[in-house]
């Protein structure tokens, strides 16, 4: 009897065992939460720096950017102009632009979401699209990069030539099918934020 009860003991001592390596809880990526985008400018020939602040309202990761409404509503701390932003640059010069972003739900304890986009370099992708041949944008030298060495585009230098007025648009993309396109659309993915605003080149 000790012996049947002795291998009884182990096996169920075994199980117990078995069961207790395989029970650890699974790992949950939670979306971020950003309810305020910032754009920091810096003249680069005498840095002298504007920041301008966008209220946003989150984005579903599974939200169709087709249907996205725009989150342009802008209090800027340096030119306040309701709720549309005007950045101004001067003709024949290079700013560096640096995109955050933040969860300021408690005001007593905000956020800097842009540490976890870092974090999650592939999986994201800053896009402006503009559509005007006199200003230039591409990665600043300090950008944040993927595994696959492309730029997030959360650091950008910015380079102006003439005088102009330009529209663009901001995005931040989730999980984007191509890093290397020319238009959102080509980017695919979701957008978790987008931001419009004006460029003025004078």
């Amino acid at each position: 009897m000790k012996k049947v009860f002795f291998y009884a003991f182990s096996a169920l001592l075994f199980v117990t065992t078995s069961c207790s390596d395989n029970d650890e809880p699974a790992v949950v990526n939670e979306e971020e939460v950003i309810t305020k985008v910032t754009i920091q400018v810096t003249n680069l020939s005498d840095s002298s720096t504007s920041i301008y602040t966008f209220s946003v309202e989150p984005h579903d990761h599974s939200d169709d950017d087709d249907n996205a409404d725009d989150d342009d509503h802008a209090d800027d701390d340096d030119h306040a102009d309701g709720d549309h932003m005007e950045i101004e640059l001067a003709s024949n010069s290079s700013y560096l632009f640096e995109f955050k972003v933040l969860n300021d739900t408690d005001p007593n304890n905000v956020e800097n979401v842009t540490l976890e986009i870092i974090d999650e370099a592939d999986t994201h992708q800053v896009f402006y699209e503009i559509l005007d041949s006199s200003i230039s944008i591409e990665a600043a030298a300090d950008d944040t990069f993927d595994s696959n060495s492309n730029p997030v585009m959360l650091k950008t230098i910015w380079t102006t030539t003439t005088a102009t007025v330009a529209d663009v648009e901001a995005f931040l993309i989730h999980n984007p099918s191509s890093k290397n396109a020319t238009t959102r659309e080509g980017f695919g993915g979701s957008a978790e934020v987008e931001i419009e605003f004006e460029a003025h080149v004078e």
